[in-house]
């Protein structure tokens, strides 16, 4: 009984290092892949975000300078809790590791020749692209972060713990919710493309990467709060700063969110697996 046991340890431990080395052999060859066709390299993961953030900071340094508010601060009653870089990066880097899976399912997933293998599996090419796409993001956070620190001498973070959970189930949430997007976006082209800009839209102004919650009227929250990421973002900056106010926030409601999502996808994709092996030689 006890060898029995061993012996499936064993191999459930040597499926899981296999399956591991298989998604980082993906990965690498999707940064190889998309280096070899971008002037900048491997650096365009790193740079298109940066970009984006970057035009973030400037809309929210923007708002806030019209209404007369500190050119370094959030704008806002938010001055006393972050500054502007803080803020909006805290909010970035949750939302949109969660866009950028969304949308990259959304897309489809396709077997490329290279890894046109019985081995590889839909779910491994999507583990690989969110893995590409987290250490993006974490780097720009880091380094963003790090820097702000250093040059104000105001390091922060009061809850690590809470911080890198609430990261994790993002990601989980980001995967239960990419893969139930691949299944859609085999329907019509046209309803992927509507699909694809309401995300856009939703994510961008309910996740709260230019808002705090507390700064909005009592009656308007509940038309923003059903958003499992606004959570995800608004407990992020809470692990930053204790003294962070979050009302209608719930960690409850972001791993029931972030569960039954990738309950239910786990489910589908089981099921529905054949639907999504196919093959692209470009």
């Amino acid at each position: 009984m006890g060898i029995s046991i061993m012996n499936f340890i064993s191999r459930l431990f040597l499926g899981m290092r296999r399956q591991v080395a298989i998604v980082f052999a993906i990965s690498s060859y999707d940064i190889d892949r998309r280096s070899t066709g971008s002037s900048i390299g491997a650096w365009e993961s790193i740079v298109n975000p940066l970009q984006i953030m970057l035009f973030f900071i400037g809309m929210r340094v923007g708002f806030s300078l019209l209404r007369g508010s500190s050119r370094y601060a959030a704008g806002g009653s938010t001055d006393m809790y972050f500054n502007i870089v803080v803020f909006i990066a805290s909010g970035f880097c949750i939302a949109f590791l969660f866009r950028m899976v969304a949308i990259k399912a959304l897309s489809g997933l396709k077997l490329r020749a290279p890894l046109y293998y019985p081995r590889i599996k839909p779910l491994d090419i999507l583990l690989a692209m969110a893995l590409n796409d987290f250490r993006a993001l974490a780097t720009i956070s880091l380094g963003i972060l790090g820097l702000v620190w250093y040059f104000t001498w105001s390091f922060q973070l009061d809850s690590p713990g809470l911080a890198i959970s609430v990261y994790l189930i993002t990601v989980l949430m980001a995967l239960g919710f990419g893969i139930c997007l691949v299944f859609l976006g085999r329907l019509n082209k046209w309803i992927t493309r509507i699909v694809k800009r309401i995300l856009n839209r939703l994510i961008i102004f309910t996740s709260g990467i230019f808002f705090a919650t507390f700064e909005l009227p009592e009656y308007v929250r509940p038309l923003v709060t059903w958003n499992p990421v606004l959570h995800a973002v608004e407990l992020f900056r809470y692990s930053l700063n204790n003294q962070y106010p979050i009302p209608d926030i719930s960690l409850a409601y972001l791993i029931w969110c972030s569960l039954v999502l990738f309950g239910f996808s786990l489910i589908l994709y089981r099921t529905n697996e054949s639907l999504l092996l196919e093959s692209n030689s470009e």
